[in-house]
């Protein structure tokens, strides 16, 4: 088989190989934990029709041939003839390669600026998501950033986490710059709500907003940003006499809620509102979406 019949093998078929599957599946691409590295969060994306890979977290990207090399530890040679042959390394492999001259992989980002939300395009893909312009401006703000080994300025929604980090989002991009912290907002009130993303206190926003006869009482939140920071909030559940948690529905959602329960207050009341108010969703903003009536969009969905 020649090298361009290889490069056509389908990138999902060969991840599928190494034991990884799709966690959600769009019109035009795929979207899977990341094969290189612990991912709490879908943030390796399969374009279909061009049948390559880009990986968020670190912003490799590849032909099929750059992902068997790096799943391999091999060189372009031993790839190709890997897919030739159809034999891969048995089972899932989730090893970083620290050093490939083959494979592009994008070194620290490095924040060029930040300043109030204004940007047209971020605005708009806020709104596609079903959030008001308004209420994403409260939260966030506008950053500009870019690569050591792509020095072309790119942009993004900024969330501030606790450590002083930042998680960006837009419609080509899902990271963080700096350190990976919960966020919080503490004013001692009796009842709190905890996030599993940004998107999803910003959905509750929007829905309290389109919502007024629900009338909810003064909160305090908690955006966890990463489902492994649910064991690091019991400073902020303390106090607290009921805790409604919006996480995911899926298994890494399922066992942060298990993790609130065990580091709750003895007494306080845990209240799973993912379970209860969008069961058949993946997600609060995907429920929002569909109650907005929302047309999905490619560009809407990381």
């Amino acid at each position: 088989m020649k090298t361009d019949e290889l490069r056509n093998i389908p990138i999902e078929e060969v991840l599928s190989k190494y034991g990884h599957e799709p966690v959600r599946r769009y019109g035009g691409y795929l979207m899977y934990r990341s094969p290189f590295r612990e991912d709490h969060a879908p943030s390796f994306r399969v374009t279909l029709s061009g049948n390559h890979w880009r990986d968020y977290g670190d912003d490799s990207h590849g032909s099929v041939i750059d992902l068997v090399m790096r799943m391999e530890h091999c060189d372009t040679g031993s790839a190709i003839r890997k897919l030739a042959s159809g034999h891969f390394t048995s089972g899932p492999v989730a090893h970083v390669v620290r050093d490939s001259k083959e494979v592009s992989v994008t070194s620290k980002m490095k924040v060029l600026n930040i300043v109030p939300l204004r940007n047209r395009v971020l605005l708009d893909y806020a709104l596609g998501r079903g959030i008001d312009a308004d209420i994403v401006q409260k939260f966030c703000q506008e950053v500009y950033y870019c690569f050591d080994k792509n020095r072309k300025p790119c942009f993004a929604l900024g969330f501030p986490n606790d450590a002083g980090g930042l998680e960006l989002r837009s419609s080509m991009f899902k990271g963080c710059h700096t350190a990976k912290a919960v966020s919080t907002l503490n004013k001692g009130h009796a009842h709190c709500v905890v996030f599993e993303g940004f998107f999803d206190l910003l959905s509750f926003l929007q829905y309290a907003r389109d919502h007024p006869e629900l009338k909810l009482p003064k909160m305090d939140y908690c955006v966890l940003n990463s489902t492994v920071n649910a064991s690091k909030i019991a400073d902020f559940l303390h106090g607290h006499k009921t805790i409604h948690a919006f996480m995911d529905n899926d298994r890494a959602g399922e066992e942060a809620f298990r993790t609130l329960g065990q580091f709750k207050p003895k007494d306080a009341v845990l209240v799973n509102e993912s379970a209860r108010l969008y069961p058949g969703y993946n997600d609060f903003n995907d429920f929002l979406k569909a109650t907005k009536g929302l047309r999905k969009e490619i560009h809407n969905e990381l």
